[in-house]
Protein backbone atom coordinates (compact mmCIF):
# COMPACT_ATOMS: atom_id res chain seq x y z
CA UNK A 1 0.00 0.00 0.00
CA UNK A 2 1.31 3.92 -0.62
CA UNK A 3 2.09 6.26 1.75
CA UNK A 4 0.61 9.36 1.60
CA UNK A 5 2.01 12.29 3.96
CA UNK A 6 -0.25 14.42 5.63
CA UNK A 7 0.72 17.81 6.96
CA UNK A 8 -1.09 18.01 9.95
CA UNK A 9 -2.06 21.28 11.73
CA UNK A 10 -4.15 20.15 14.64
CA UNK A 11 -6.69 17.20 15.88
CA UNK A 12 -9.61 18.99 14.93
CA UNK A 13 -8.56 19.26 11.44
CA UNK A 14 -7.41 15.81 11.38
CA UNK A 15 -10.83 14.42 12.37
CA UNK A 16 -12.29 15.83 9.05
CA UNK A 17 -9.79 15.22 6.93
CA UNK A 18 -8.49 11.71 7.49
CA UNK A 19 -11.41 10.54 6.92
CA UNK A 20 -12.20 12.37 3.93
CA UNK A 21 -8.67 11.02 2.74
CA UNK A 22 -9.82 7.46 3.46
CA UNK A 23 -13.08 7.90 1.82
CA UNK A 24 -11.63 8.46 -1.64
CA UNK A 25 -7.88 6.86 -1.42
CA UNK A 26 -6.40 3.63 -0.38
CA UNK A 27 -3.38 5.33 1.06
CA UNK A 28 -1.51 4.68 4.42
CA UNK A 29 -1.51 8.01 6.32
CA UNK A 30 1.81 9.29 8.04
CA UNK A 31 1.09 12.11 9.49
CA UNK A 32 3.61 14.83 9.71
CA UNK A 33 3.77 17.83 12.64
CA UNK A 34 5.39 20.74 11.21
CA UNK A 35 4.02 24.38 12.58
CA UNK A 36 6.38 26.71 13.50
CA UNK A 37 3.56 29.25 13.09
CA UNK A 38 1.69 28.78 16.52
CA UNK A 39 2.00 31.05 19.18
CA UNK A 40 2.73 31.26 22.18
CA UNK A 41 4.58 28.12 23.03
CA UNK A 42 2.03 27.09 25.48
CA UNK A 43 -0.40 26.99 22.55
CA UNK A 44 1.95 25.01 20.47
CA UNK A 45 2.15 22.94 23.41
CA UNK A 46 -1.38 21.95 23.91
CA UNK A 47 -1.91 21.54 19.84
CA UNK A 48 1.07 19.28 19.53
CA UNK A 49 -0.57 16.99 22.71
CA UNK A 50 -4.22 16.73 21.59
CA UNK A 51 -2.57 15.99 17.79
CA UNK A 52 -0.36 13.15 19.00
CA UNK A 53 -3.09 11.78 21.57
CA UNK A 54 -5.17 11.90 18.13
CA UNK A 55 -2.82 10.34 16.33
CA UNK A 56 -2.33 7.10 18.89
CA UNK A 57 -6.27 6.87 18.80
CA UNK A 58 -6.39 6.64 15.43
CA UNK A 59 -3.15 4.13 15.31
CA UNK A 60 -1.61 6.63 12.50
CA UNK A 61 2.02 6.68 12.47
CA UNK A 62 3.91 10.32 13.24
CA UNK A 63 6.55 12.46 11.77
CA UNK A 64 7.43 15.46 14.18
CA UNK A 65 9.78 18.37 13.10
CA UNK A 66 10.31 20.36 15.92
CA UNK A 67 9.55 24.34 15.83
CA UNK A 68 12.83 26.37 14.88
CA UNK A 69 12.17 28.63 17.70
CA UNK A 70 12.44 27.49 21.63
CA UNK A 71 10.36 30.39 23.67
CA UNK A 72 8.50 33.17 23.15
CA UNK A 73 10.82 35.59 22.90
CA UNK A 74 12.55 33.66 19.86
CA UNK A 75 9.03 33.83 17.72
CA UNK A 76 8.94 37.00 16.07
CA UNK A 77 12.59 36.67 14.33
CA UNK A 78 12.67 33.28 13.66
CA UNK A 79 9.31 32.96 12.71
CA UNK A 80 6.77 35.93 12.55
CA UNK A 81 8.92 38.75 11.29
CA UNK A 82 9.61 36.88 7.83
CA UNK A 83 5.56 36.22 7.40
CA UNK A 84 4.73 39.44 7.28
CA UNK A 85 7.52 40.50 4.96
CA UNK A 86 6.29 37.82 2.74
CA UNK A 87 5.16 39.84 -0.57
CA UNK A 88 1.60 37.77 -1.18
CA UNK A 89 1.00 38.12 2.78
CA UNK A 90 1.37 36.32 6.29
CA UNK A 91 -0.93 33.37 5.45
CA UNK A 92 0.59 32.49 1.92
CA UNK A 93 4.70 32.82 3.53
CA UNK A 94 2.80 29.96 6.45
CA UNK A 95 1.24 27.81 3.68
CA UNK A 96 3.97 27.64 1.64
CA UNK A 97 6.98 26.88 3.96
CA UNK A 98 5.06 24.28 6.03
CA UNK A 99 3.83 22.61 2.26
CA UNK A 100 7.60 22.85 1.25
CA UNK A 101 8.68 21.12 4.35
CA UNK A 102 6.16 18.14 3.72
CA UNK A 103 7.43 17.56 0.39
CA UNK A 104 10.99 18.11 1.36
CA UNK A 105 10.49 15.39 4.25
CA UNK A 106 8.27 13.27 2.36
CA UNK A 107 11.13 12.85 -0.38
CA UNK A 108 13.15 12.11 2.21
CA UNK A 109 11.24 9.29 3.31
CA UNK A 110 10.46 8.18 0.64
CA UNK A 111 6.72 9.04 0.52
CA UNK A 112 4.80 9.95 -2.85
CA UNK A 113 2.07 11.66 -1.88
CA UNK A 114 1.32 14.00 0.47
CA UNK A 115 -1.76 16.38 1.70
CA UNK A 116 -2.52 18.66 4.34
CA UNK A 117 -5.35 18.89 7.14
CA UNK A 118 -4.92 23.08 5.93
CA UNK A 119 -7.66 22.30 3.57
CA UNK A 120 -10.48 21.23 6.67
CA UNK A 121 -10.96 24.66 8.12
CA UNK A 122 -13.38 26.79 6.34
CA UNK A 123 -11.39 29.50 7.40
CA UNK A 124 -8.11 28.63 6.01
CA UNK A 125 -7.52 30.29 2.16
CA UNK A 126 -8.66 27.02 0.66
CA UNK A 127 -7.91 28.12 -2.83
CA UNK A 128 -4.18 29.35 -2.18
CA UNK A 129 -3.50 26.48 -0.21
CA UNK A 130 -4.70 24.31 -3.14
CA UNK A 131 -2.30 26.10 -6.07
CA UNK A 132 0.60 26.40 -3.70
CA UNK A 133 0.23 22.61 -2.54
CA UNK A 134 0.25 22.15 -6.46
CA UNK A 135 3.01 24.46 -6.91
CA UNK A 136 5.19 22.23 -4.23
CA UNK A 137 4.41 18.81 -5.72
CA UNK A 138 5.74 20.09 -9.20
CA UNK A 139 8.85 21.29 -7.94
CA UNK A 140 9.02 18.31 -5.94
CA UNK A 141 8.08 15.73 -8.50
CA UNK A 142 5.32 14.36 -6.14
CA UNK A 143 1.93 13.70 -6.14
CA UNK A 144 -0.41 16.09 -4.27
CA UNK A 145 -3.70 14.49 -3.01
CA UNK A 146 -6.38 16.98 -2.90
CA UNK A 147 -9.64 16.74 -1.01
CA UNK A 148 -11.77 18.99 0.15
CA UNK A 149 -13.31 18.09 3.79
CA UNK A 150 -14.57 21.43 4.83
CA UNK A 151 -18.31 19.79 5.33
CA UNK A 152 -16.88 17.57 7.96
CA UNK A 153 -14.93 20.28 9.79
CA UNK A 154 -17.74 20.94 12.64
CA UNK A 155 -17.97 17.26 13.23
CA UNK A 156 -14.57 16.44 13.55
CA UNK A 157 -14.23 19.60 16.19
CA UNK A 158 -16.92 18.03 17.68
CA UNK A 159 -15.21 14.70 17.72
CA UNK A 160 -11.94 15.98 19.17
CA UNK A 161 -14.15 17.61 21.86
CA UNK A 162 -16.03 14.81 22.56
CA UNK A 163 -13.04 12.59 23.65
CA UNK A 164 -12.14 15.12 25.66
CA UNK A 165 -8.79 16.66 23.03
CA UNK A 166 -7.89 20.16 22.87
CA UNK A 167 -9.49 22.69 20.11
CA UNK A 168 -7.81 25.96 19.71
CA UNK A 169 -9.93 29.22 19.22
CA UNK A 170 -7.22 30.73 16.41
CA UNK A 171 -5.37 29.96 13.54
CA UNK A 172 -1.82 29.73 15.21
CA UNK A 173 -0.11 33.04 14.74
CA UNK A 174 0.73 36.03 17.13
CA UNK A 175 -1.44 37.80 14.66
CA UNK A 176 -4.19 35.39 14.58
CA UNK A 177 -4.78 35.84 18.13
CA UNK A 178 -6.99 39.04 17.24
Amino acid sequence: MEKILLHTCCAPCSASTIPALTLLTDFKIVSLWYNPNIYPRSEYISRYDSWKKYMQIQGIKTIEKETPWNDDSQYEKMWLDDAVKYEKGRCQYCYLKRLEKTAKIAQKNNIKNFSTTLLASPYQQHDVIKSIALEIASEYKLNFVYVDPRKLYYSGVNNVKHIGLYTQKYCGCKLSIR
